[in-house]
């Protein structure tokens, strides 16, 4: 991950106030198309340094504002631009300047100026990009983020930054965490993360406080003594004696009992405590990280007062991954680390994957990620057909059904030479390019299985062969119930 500012063409001076104390800052964060899974490695933070960014294939001929380029050729020559209300003002505007393929804000193609949320997706031609509002603050934390990350994967989260950053230097010290996130954002990871920044000479000793049975909370935390009941047939350790020097990690603390966190409570005041059956008080040098997924600690008893009050002085959140998506394309490269064959994603299934709201976190896309490399193995690229139907429904773009837009290829085509794609007719700078619709019928369900047959089952290329839009093309193969999979020659997947 990089914040780009050698890429950006600085043709005006910088505005005095844009970069004042305090001051929140536009930026596109550039992830690429998923055609080149090393790319999504290394997404780029561009910050709008001026009121105004051109965005396109190429830098204009003419001085003019601040232009990201995208060398892409599905990406018109100038393909759109982002202009802000003024020097303070956190409202921005996109508009699509007659390119070829069309600027989609979350999905939905634009036609006129279009205002831009925190943290919307944009597509351009087959580029996927998100839009951020940064304060300096949250910058200088991607930027730390970036230069050592806390995590295996670099975070350029506004939110999440901050989050790291404060984690970072919290790790050093002995006090208690609470981190507070919802099912699959990667807790155990954040936890993992600050005992390897600690410096403990123990390990991390990681527990499940949801899995334990009520009557065995006590055993398996302090152990027991050779005789301590019925079942003891020798001394065991528990958990807080096994890390002794390192970190404990409670999960899911908020669902254990409200009586049992009592005897919890006792050994965070002093690290004393007696296993079962003994008499003999054993001190434990244990620093403790604990997490709930009850992200709201408000509704209904979860956590005693007291124990909230020893673990940190505040809840320290982690944002659910819909609400930082910009990382969605990092950690999917990251999961498919080992994938050395040089597949690819479809760009629009790519697309479909960043318009996804990811209920489960960071632990469904992983289980996404393994499944569709196990599908698309002998394919050249993971498509639809490789993901679940949930998510491959997503991607949506405006006449794919029954109505396609003559303006647009059926597969995001290059955009013209020229700096007029549309024809060579110049336009004004603000006008959306004209669309006719024209009524093309449905690939019938023959069409389809021959052009599967002849294709090897590759839904790609049947998409090339029918002259059709990929998602036109795999929704209908799921409407007729067609097994694509099954036109695979060699029993391959």
């Amino acid at each position: 991950m990089s914040i780009d500012k050698h890429e950006i063409t600085q043709t005006m001076p910088a505005r005095s106030g844009l970069n004042r104390e305090g001051a929140r800052q536009g930026a596109l964060i550039v992830l690429g198309d998923g055609a080149s899974i090393d790319s999504l490695r290394t997404p780029r933070l561009v910050p709008m340094a001026e009121l105004t960014m051109e965005i396109g294939r190429r830098a204009p001929a003419t001085p003019g504002p601040t232009t990201l380029t995208l060398p892409d050729s599905t990406v018109s020559g100038q393909h759109a631009r982002i202009q802000r209300a003024g020097d303070r003002s956190e409202l921005f505007v996109i508009h699509d300047l007659g390119s070829t393929n069309g600027t989609f804000v979350n999905g939905r193609r634009i036609h006129g100026p279009t205002p831009l949320d925190d943290g919307c997706v944009l597509f351009f031609g087959s580029q996927v990009l998100v839009f951020r509002i940064y304060t300096p603050a949250e910058l200088a934390a991607v930027s730390e983020d970036a230069a050592a990350p806390l995590t295996p994967v670099a975070t350029l989260s506004p939110a999440l930054a901050l989050t790291t950053s404060k984690l970072r230097r919290l790790a050093r010290s002995e006090s208690e965490i609470l981190l507070l996130g919802e099912t699959g954002v990667g807790k155990e990871v954040f936890a993992g993360a600050v005992h390897a920044l600690s410096g403990r000479t123990g390990k991390l000793v990681a527990v499940n406080c949801a899995a334990i049975p009520r009557e065995l909370v006590e055993s398996e935390l302090y152990g027991y003594e050779k005789g301590a009941h019925s079942t003891a047939q020798a001394r065991k350790t528990g958990l807080v004696e096994a890390a002794n020097g390192g970190t404990l990690f409670l999960d899911e603390i908020g669902e254990m009992p409200i009586e049992l966190q009592s005897k919890l409570l006792r050994f965070l005041q002093d690290r004393r405590f007696s296993p079962l059956g003994s008499t003999r008080v054993v001190e434990a040098d244990v620093r403790i990280i604990a997490a709930t997924s009850r992200v709201t600690l408000d509704r209904g008893v979860h956590l005693q007062e007291a124990m909230l009050g020893r673990l940190g002085a505040q809840p320290i959140v982690l944002p659910p991954l819909r609400e930082r998506i910009e990382d969605l394309g990092g950690l999917c490269a990251y999961f498919l680390r080992d994938m050395t064959d040089g597949r690819t994603f479809e760009p629009d299934a790519f697309k479909a994957l960043m318009l996804h709201d990811w209920p489960l976190n960071v632990r469904e896309l992983l289980k996404v990620m393994t499944q569709a490399e196990v599908l698309s193995r002998s394919t050249p690229t993971i498509g639809f057909e490789h993901l679940p139907s949930a998510i491959a429904a997503r991607i949506h773009y405006e006449g794919q059904d029954e109505f396609e837009d003559t303006t647009v290829d059926p597969q995001p085509r290059p955009a013209a030479a020229d700096e007029t794609p549309t024809g060579g007719v110049v336009r004004e700078p603000f006008a959306p390019a004209p669309t006719t619709r024209v009524r093309r019928p449905a690939p019938t369900r023959e069409e389809l299985m021959t052009a599967l047959a002849v294709s090897n089952g590759s839904v790609a290329q049947v998409a090339r062969l029918l002259n059709r839009q990929y998602a036109v093309v795999w929704r209908n193969i799921q409407r007729y119930g067609i097994d694509a999979g099954s036109y695979r020659k060699n029993g391959s997947i």
